[in-house]
């Protein structure tokens, strides 16, 4: 179990003048390029769309941290993932396929590692407006961003499925009617180097257009004979454009594409079992295997069959908004397809004792209609709407077990070997999964003001969803089914679930399930003055159910349910000191019900890793956010997250689990961010930003695996940025993990059977120059 006692450590990192160490948000203050005058400065009023329509952060009765376009380019920031360092009580972790290309978000304890299609996301993420539903392609260049919103807390009635710990909402640069244009080239460690341009232009007086593009490339930082992990190798592009033929009419179409060629994630042997099953017999019968690794920059891992991470992606998004005498009609249409090839060699040696390669091919189509108004004399505000999503997924993969076991195994004289016992350790294994998922739902959201001070939120959403899936395996030594009836006296009459069918004889079979949920939201705001906002509300989200995908027997051909939270939230959004003072915070209670936990368990037959349901569970903790401008040259922001999540009841076969932590639910987090810029008498300026984050010690898997438990620690940033007096020219230095700290994010136990723990660590001390030429 985790130590409690955070603080002394939270506290101690080193001698720096600030009490809350380590602690980074994003805040939208000066302008990037220099300073404001000293009579007259504050903090930007920030815009978001939480509520599917644009408001000020400040009024918007949700838990919202929003980042700017000045705060990524001053971070240095070039993917979704790294802005876990901006936002309280949020979390990344690498999937655990080997791709590095995955969104998988954790928000307040609630989040989902695995990339298998059966799984869904439990952190929405939304691209202008349109659901990402596979993770895998879902981590975007940020060529073009204007804004990211995280959304803490289930966001179920505007936002819908698969929103149960929060939506990150992604919001590109729409052009308008100037000619801006520019292009920035980036050098660094490990042999970086990006290329990324944004041009804009109006072509008449109605429709304007902007193209961004982005290219980088990298050497990678952990060697291996099978080609260096850790490597970039990425171009992505968006056309977008703007058409107002009236002012009742605007259309926006977005075209993005994106090109990947990567080395799977660098992933490291933690741990090894020379008593595990599989253990023993490699070493007695095929080469002896395997070794942890001695340094984590280096690695054994050699099969050029499991260590690819290869992406092709596009999409086209149509947006339509009339605005008639008393309603505004939205349209989003969308349609999005994905390619992907990527593996990954859990052992890391050079012998193909245990990995896999996914071969995954994705298509999604949704569809939104909002309509949204005001009523009785403008003191309701309304937004209602429709939403269709469907998506066809289908993933061929290979499970590489002890290649040759099966072999060596068959070989040896009889009656060494019971019959048939060969054939169940023939445990490499190609399989052929498809998902098809169609959801349709209705909503409606409101906000109805009493008085100046006193105003009342309610909404709801119902959902409709079907789910089918399909699955064959092939046991690739014998060419026989992975799935054969199970006759064994402990379970003489294991058939599928209620939903699945029958196996046929080449072991395939199918399921199909249908749920149906309602999610309300009711919340009161009070207006103490123009300063302070309170508000409280409470709020349902839920995750799809799905099918189990990877049983070993027939009994587990089974389905899960969908998983519900509740949340309670008490908050207040405050600014101060004429604008100069910002403070935003929340106390939250979330109860969690028939929560979705990977089972990894092993016997003489195998591994076997399925999706159940846990009774119940409790989260409960605060958030701070703090902006402060103490001058006109320096800009504070800061983030203070704690988090308690447990299992108040889990009991399944394997035992109870009820004592267990959260895996990647650290208990203390938070940030801390420093900015000063420096204003010259050549009208040029140099900006200074340094930054700390903090984690608590966390547990990577559900069964709490000692192996993958990472201590408490700070990852340090900064950047020195010059520019020009015409602000046409910005030269950065940028560090990250200044202190070279690397610690585990991402992990994978089969120590009792295959014998071996991995995990995957952050990457090391890296230094970018950037320049950078904008007209605007």
């Amino acid at each position: 179990m985790k130590d409690n006692n955070h603080f002394p450590s939270l506290f101690s990192f080193s001698l720096i003048p600030f009490a809350l160490s380590g602690l980074t948000i994003a805040i939208a203050g000066t302008h990037s390029s220099g300073t404001m005058a000293q009579a007259d400065y504050g903090i930007e009023e920030v815009t978001v769309t939480a509520r599917k329509r644009e408001e000020n952060l400040q009024q918007t009765p949700v838990s919202i941290t929003a980042i700017g376009g000045d705060a990524i380019s001053d971070s240095a920031i070039g993917s979704i993932t790294e802005i876990e360092s901006l936002s309280p009580n949020l979390n990344f972790t690498v999937g655990t396929g080997g791709g590095s290309s995955s969104v998988n978000a954790f928000i307040r304890g609630v989040g989902e590692f695995d990339f298998l299609l059966t799984k869904d996301p439990a952190v929405g993420l939304y691209i202008d407006g349109v659901y990402m539903a596979r993770t895998f392609g879902a981590n975007m260049e940020l060529a073009d961003i204007e804004r990211i919103e995280v959304l803490r807390g289930p966001q179920g009635t505007l936002f819908g499925k698969n929103t149960i710990g929060g939506a990150i909402n992604v919001v590109t640069r729409k052009p308008d009617d100037t000619i801006s244009y520019s292009l920035e080239v980036t050098r660094g460690s490990h042999g970086y180097r990006a290329a990324n341009a944004y041009f804009q232009l109006p072509l008449s007086e109605t429709l304007s257009a902007s193209l961004s593009t982005i290219v980088k490339k990298s050497d990678g930082w952990q060697q291996r004979p099978g080609g260096d992990a850790g490597d970039d190798d990425v171009s992505a592009g968006r056309l977008r454009l703007a058409w107002t033929p009236s002012e009742f009419f605007e259309s926006q179409l977005s075209i993005d594409a994106v090109h990947q060629r990567q080395n799977s994630y660098p992933n490291a042997m933690l741990a090894w079992n020379d008593n595990a099953i599989f253990a023993l017999l490699q070493n007695a019968l095929l080469e002896p295997c395997c070794t942890p690794t001695k340094d984590i920059d280096g690695s054994g891992a050699a099969s050029t069959q499991l260590l690819r991470d290869d992406l092709d992606g596009s999409g086209i998004n149509w947006i339509n908004e009339w605005a008639l005498d008393t309603v505004t009609v939205k349209s989003v249409t969308a349609y999005r397809e994905m390619e992907a090839l990527f593996g990954r060699d859990g052992d890391n040696s050079a012998l193909n004792y245990a990995g896999d390669v996914h071969d995954q091919n994705h298509r999604q189509f949704s569809q939104e209609l909002q309509l949204s108004s005001a009523a009785f004399d403008e003191k309701m505000q309304w937004t209602a709407g429709l939403y269709y999503f469907s998506e066809t997924t289908r993933d061929q993969t290979r499970l590489v077990t002890a290649e040759g076991l099966h072999g060596a195994l068959a070989a040896l004289p009889q009656p060494l070997l019971f019959p048939g016992e060969a054939i169940a350790f023939d445990l490499t294994v190609d399989f052929d999964n498809r998902q098809q998922s169609d959801s349709l739902a209705a909503f409606f959201h409101s906000s109805y003001a009493f008085d100046e001070q006193w105003s009342l939120t309610a909404g709801a959403r119902y959902t409709q969803e079907e789910k089918t899936f399909e699955q064959s395996a092939t046991r690739i030594a014998s060419g026989l089914p992975l799935l054969l009836p199970d006759i064994s006296a402990d379970n003489p009459f294991a058939t599928p679930g209620e939903a699945c069918s029958d196996l046929t004889p080449d072991g395939s079979y199918r399921c199909t399930q249908q749920w149906y949920e309602f999610s309300p939201k009711l919340g009161l705001e009070y207006q103490l003055n123009p300063e302070l906002m309170l508000y409280s509300h409470v709020s349902r989200g839920f995750r799809s159910g799905g099918f189990n995908g990877r049983p070993t027997s027939i009994s587990e051909v089974a389905e899960y349910d969908p998983e519900t939270l509740t949340g309670y939230e008490l908050g207040l959004k405050s600014q101060w000191l004429d604008n100069r003072l910002r403070l935003n915070g929340g106390l939250f209670l979330n109860k969690y019900r028939d929560q979705q936990v990977v089972i990894i368990s092993a016997s003489e037959t195998g591994i076997s890793a399925i999706t159940e349901n846990a009774g119940r569970s409790t989260m409960q903790g605060l958030e701070l956010e703090l902006s402060a401008l103490p001058s006109a040259n320096l800009e504070i922001s800061a983030g203070l997250a704690y988090l308690d999540a447990h299992y108040d009841e889990w009991h399944d076969d394997t035992g109870d689990h009820s004592d267990r932590d959260f895996e990647y639910a650290p208990d203390l987090s938070g940030n801390l961010a420093m900015r000063y810029s420096w204003q010259f008498d050549s009208g040029s300026s140099l900006v200074l930003r340094g930054s700390g984050a903090y984690k608590g010690e966390t547990y990577l898997d559900a069964t709490n695996t000692e192996q993958l438990h990472a201590p408490g620690h700070t990852l340090w940033d900064s950047s020195l940025k010059y520019y020009s007096a015409d602000s046409r020219w910005e030269i950065g230095l940028h560090g990250k993990n200044l202190g070279d700290k690397r610690v585990l994010n991402a992990g994978f136990s089969a120590l009792d059977a295959f014998g071996f723990v991995e995990g995957s660590y952050n990457a090391p001390r890296r230094v970018l120059l950037s320049v950078k030429y904008l007209v605007e």
